[in-house]
């Protein structure tokens, strides 16, 4: 026979065990819960100075950009009064030309050069003067 009295002992007994056993479990997962809140704080961390590092590298291109177009600006409003400057003495003096001018041919070379039937040969040892 068992008596009534170890009843209510055996079941606190086992009541404690698997209480114990709950408590263990819950300790694991709320360790285990700790280092993942841990490593993604650690990661939180890091993407945010990722990304600071990047809003202020954007920050630098877009103040280069602003200057760089600053000077693009500059430089299409110098070009367009180096225009207006180049239309205004043009028409006060119409005559003038602006191409380079080539450089004069003495008249000796000018009847050498218009002429195809006259080749050098590069091959001849001597050439005498013509006599007109």
């Amino acid at each position: 026979r068992v008596s009534l009295s170890l009843i209510p002992s055996q079941a606190l007994g086992k009541y404690r065990y698997v209480e114990q056993e709950e408590q263990d479990v819950l300790l694991s997962a709320l360790s285990a819960l700790q280092d993942k809140a841990q490593h993604l704080e650690y990661n939180l961390s890091a993407e945010t100075r990722i990304k600071l590092d990047l809003f202020s590298a954007l920050g630098d291109t877009r103040r280069q950009l602003e200057i760089t177009q600053g000077k693009v600006l500059k430089q299409d409003k110098e070009i367009g009064e180096m225009k207006r400057k180049i239309a205004e003495v043009m028409a006060v003096s119409p005559g003038m030309s602006f191409m380079t001018p080539r450089p004069a041919v003495p008249q000796y070379l000018t009847k050498f050069l218009n002429s195809e039937r006259d080749v050098l040969n590069p091959l001849a040892l001597m050439y005498q003067c013509l006599k007109k």
